[in-house]
C-alpha cells in the first residue's frame, strides 16, 4: 500500500539557484546530515533524520484514538494523528555548533523537497481499512494529518501494543532534492536524490505522555 503526500517546488538548475551539494555531509558525526550550499559558504542545508507523531502545545501526541462496534463481536478503531519529520535536537545541535565554530555566520535551513511520499511497509490490508493520508506534503517541521481506520484484527494489535508499550506501525518516509554532486575538478553536476526515513508510530510513546489512555 503507498501513500503518497506529493508537493513540487522550483525545478532548480546548478547555474542559477543555490543548491545543496548532495555528496559532502559537513556534520561532525551522529545521524544528522548537512550539506553545504553549492555557492554561498554561509548557507547550509539540514536533512530530516526522523518522522514521528507531531506534539500539541501542552507537550502531548497529536493523536487521537476512537473505536465503534460493527457487530456483537467485532469493533473497528479510527485514528487521527499528525506527522512531522524533523531531527533529533542533540545531534542537530552538536553539529551546528561544530560548524560555527569555524563559521559564525553560518545559517541553517530545511532541505528544499521537490517531492515527498509516504509508504507502507508490508501487506497492511488486514490491518487497515480505510485511511486519509493522500495530500501534499510540507516543509520540515510543517505537520501532516493522516488518518486510518482499523481493521477488527488492526484494533486487537493496536491494543495489545498499547499494553506491552511497543511498537505498533513502521511506515517510511521519501523525500527528493535536487542537488549537485562536487566533481574531482571543482566543479559541480546535477544530482537529483531520494532519501528514506523511518517513520514509527510508537505505541509505548503514546501511552506515556498521555496521549492514549489504556483501559
Amino acid at each position: 500500500m503507498k501513500l503518497i503526500l506529493l508537493f513540487l517546488t522550483l525545478i532548480y538548475c546548478a547555474g542559477t539557484f543555490a543548491l545543496p551539494v548532495m555528496n559532502e555531509n559537513i556534520a561532525s558525526g551522529g545521524i544528522v546530515t548537512i550539506y553545504p550550499d553549492h555557492q554561498d559558504p554561509n548557507r547550509f542545508y539540514i536533512a530530516p533524520n526522523i518522522v514521528t507523531v507531531a506534539k500539541r502545545d501542552n507537550g502531548k501526541a497529536a493523536f487521537t484514538y476512537s473505536e465503534n462496534r460493527i457487530n456483537l463481536f467485532q469493533k473497528i478503531a479510527h485514528v487521527q494523528m499528525l506527522l512531522s519529520a524533523a531531527y533529533t535536537t542533540d545531534d542537530l545541535n552538536v553539529a551546528k555548533d561544530f560548524i560555527l565554530k569555524s563559521n559564525p555566520n553560518a545559517q541553517f535551513s530545511g532541505l528544499p523537497f521537490i517531492q515527498s511520499s509516504l509508504e507502507m511497509n508490508g501487506e497492511l490490508a488486514d490491518l487497515i481499512s480505510q485511511n486519509e493520508c493522500v495530500h501534499e506534503a510540507g516543509l520540515i517541521g510543517q505537520q501532516q494529518a493522516c488518518s486510518m481506520t482499523l481493521t477488527p484484527r488492526g484494533r486487537t494489535l493496536f491494543l495489545k501494543s498499547l499494553s506491552r508499550q511497543a511498537l505498533f506501525l513502521t511506515l517510511s518516509f521519501k523525500y527528493s532534492v535536487w542537488g549537485v554532486a562536487r566533481r574531482a575538478d571543482g566543479g559541480f553536476a546535477d544530482q537529483p536524490i531520494t532519501h528514506a526515513v523511518a517513520v514509527k508510530i510508537d505505541a509505548g510513546e503514546l501511552t506515556r505522555d498521555g496521549a492514549v489512555i489504556l483501559r
